[in-house]
């Protein structure tokens, strides 16, 4: 019945420059409290010095202060923004620059709650007029005798631009400022690479990104502009313009492409044929071959790397945060349209519908929730003709363990191996929404899926680390999806499993603290079912009767109203077929059906508040749960 909702995913925010942030200085020996109180204090002070070189002192000690996100936290709310907004049009070039910077770090590290003290603390109208002021129509100049000058000029603008990336990704009213001051188009110039460079056309592609998810005002003037993006797609490799670099604009420009053709009322099938080309590419590289490479750099030289390591490894990291755009791109192009929710009410959710039994001939098989892929052929087939499932699919793959000790030698080395784990996250829910949406034979077939099934179910069961609860969502997720399609296809697979195979699984979800894994999970199970009641399993009813037992009793004891609902869907689903009659009667299904019903009435009443996307689990089982037991009763009275 139930069919998890595709997921769509916000642009994520990478460092766009490489560099490595402050927040690796939090491994540092921690101060005392009263030692932290005394510098900050101090700090303060020296940030409103009247004397250039203290104020400067201040703002690079405050900057490496904010590393931890309660420091950053404690800093927004001690007002940090209103001592140093006023600084970002200081007369001083360089105070700018080292204020955009301070304040972009503490953005970044406090997240939300520091991006809300800073809106509320007006941040949002000295960085627009610095904006607005200075760079409406800023060149840089290539004049010898000023170039410390434009190194700031071009620094201030970066800073400034990836806290204003920071501020939006994270407060609505930020981007309400920015489209009532129109600071968009101060921003559509930087994408001139001859004129800024790609160091700037980058940042500025990931504030855009980031800016035009969901946003109509901004989006109605990237239309005007598309012919502009577009161009940019066909941009090719030169002395001038690095590969990864290359790589990252690309992928970024093609995000801004797929949200303008979300936002029209006809998709431009020639647009996005040649975004997934381009996303294509981006993942077609190797990083696990790279990360091989890049270790034994790095293993040479220890934690005294040279120049050009330090170059080598900014660019794998761009590439990294390139490949996890594209995967995040993608999986919004498989996800459903979230504006179009049938169950947004939950008030209207609260009652179990109370109808009539079904008659004899009226199957509870129905696919209450089939969903047709959305996705015209033509896409399908480039999808299909580019091999995109298994570039997706390569990005799952982990580093071997010698990689991955070089790599955990070095702050560097921790922040890729960060990013490189962020990738396989994003890749299984890219496959996640892949397999949701297309049709299993451009999966590869019944066979590919299972073995598919395999290799990510001995991840998740055996090699994965249980606290590893990020990895751990996307991958059941995967799995999840791949049961649901092997599932609605009717596949002869899983004959050989056993009631000890899927152990581990059970043993999972009563361990797992995380209520998205145990929906998973209960799914999996819960199709298991489906898909060996059809098969010739020997160990077919222990199995039907293992799974149901269990799922029964993990509706008593589970905290979660939703999850609950998860767990009453998959009985549904697994008792959908009449055949199964005889195994209801035994484990007395409508008898501890009903027993239920107001366990899951009162949590769902009590939690209706934080229910958000997973309302509509709910809803699916207050229409169907009564009508189900009912004609269930009806089908076991029939056998005695």
């Amino acid at each position: 019945m139930g069919k998890q909702k595709r997921q769509r995913r916000k642009p994520h925010k990478e460092n766009p420059t490489g560099f490595v942030s402050t927040n690796h200085f939090e491994e540092i020996e921690d101060f005392t409290n009263v030692d932290k109180e005394e510098a900050l204090q101090k700090v303060y002070e020296e940030v409103q010095s009247s004397i250039l070189e203290e104020k400067l002192s201040g703002l690079q000690t405050l900057e490496s202060m904010s590393c931890s996100k309660s420091m950053a936290e404690r800093i927004a709310m001690d007002g940090i923004a209103k001592i140093l907004g006023p600084l970002l049009i200081d007369h001083s070039i360089p105070v700018r620059a080292s204020v955009a910077s301070t304040l972009r770090h503490i953005v970044e590290n406090g997240g939300e709650k520091a991006c809300t003290k800073f809106v509320n603390d007006d941040i949002m109208t000295p960085l627009s007029t610095l904006l607005k002021g200075d760079y409406r129509e800023w060149q840089p100049k290539l004049d010898c005798a000023i170039k410390g000058k434009i190194y700031d000029e071009k620094e201030t603008f970066i800073q400034a631009i990836t806290l204003l990336w920071s501020l939006c990704e994270n407060n609505e009213l930020a981007i309400k400022h920015v489209n009532e001051l129109d600071l968009m188009s101060i921003l559509l110039p930087y994408f001139d690479i001859a004129t800024y460079g790609t160091e700037i056309s980058i940042v500025v592609a990931q504030c855009i990104l980031a800016l035009s998810e969901d946003n109509p005002i901004a989006l109605e003037e990237l239309k005007e502009y598309e012919q502009n993006l577009l161009n940019l797609l066909n941009l090719k490799v030169n002395d001038d313009i690095p590969s990864c670099d290359m790589v990252l604009l690309k992928t970024l420009v093609s995000g801004i492409l797929m949200n303008i053709n979300s936002h029209t009322e006809s998709n431009k099938i020639h647009i996005v044929s040649q975004v997934i080309n381009v996303l294509s590419e981006t993942l077609v590289i190797d990083n696990i071959n790279l990360s091989c490479n890049l270790s034994t750099t790095l293993s040479e030289e220890k934690e005294k790397f040279s120049r050009d390591t330090q170059k080598k490894i900014r660019e794998f990291r761009k590439l990294l945060g390139a490949q996890q755009q594209a995967l995040e791109i993608l999986t919004n192009l498989c996800s459903e349209d979230q504006e179009n929710e049938l169950y947004s009410e939950i008030d209207d959710s609260e009652q179990i519908e109370d109808e009539e039994p079904m008659d004899d001939d009226e199957s509870t098989s129905n696919n209450f929730c089939q969903i047709i892929s959305s996705l015209p052929v033509e896409l399908i087939e480039v999808i299909s003709n580019s091999n995109l499932l298994k570039k997706v699919w390569n990005k799952t793959t982990d580093i071997n363990n010698v990689i991955r000790e070089s790599f955990s030698q070095s702050i560097e080395g921790r922040t890729l191996l960060k990013q490189i784990h962020l990738l396989r996250c994003r890749a299984y829910l890219c496959l996640h929404n892949f397999i949701s949406t297309l049709d299993i034979s451009i999966l590869g077939g019944v066979e590919n899926l299972y073995s598919t099934w395999c290799e990510i179910g001995t991840i998740v069961f055996k090699d994965a680390d249980m606290n590893d609860i990020e990895l751990l969502e996307s991958a059941t997720a995967a799995l999840r999806a791949i049961l649901q399609k092997l599932t609605e296809v009717q596949a002869n697979t899983f004959s050989k499993l056993t009631v000890a195979d899927i152990q581990p699984m059970l043993n999972g979800e009563r361990q797992c603290p995380n209520a998205n894994i145990r929906a998973n999970l209960i799914r999996i199970l819960g199709n298991l079912a489906s898909i060996i009641s059809n098969n010739d399993n020997l160990h077919k009813y222990d199995l039907m009767k293992h799974i149901s037992v269990f799922l029964l009793v993990t509706c008593a004891t589970e905290p979660v109203a939703w999850v609950i609902g998860e767990c009453l869907d998959a009985l549904m689903d697994i008792f959908s077929e009449d055949e199964t009659d005889k195994l209801a009667g035994e484990i007395q299904l409508t008898v501890k059906l009903r027993e239920l019903i107001p366990i899951f009435k009162n949590k769902v009443r009590e939690q209706k508040k934080t229910l958000g996307d997973n309302v509509a689990v709910i809803s699916t089982v207050n229409t169907n749960i009564i009508r189900f037991i009912k004609y269930k009763e009806k089908r076991i009275k029939h056998l005695k």
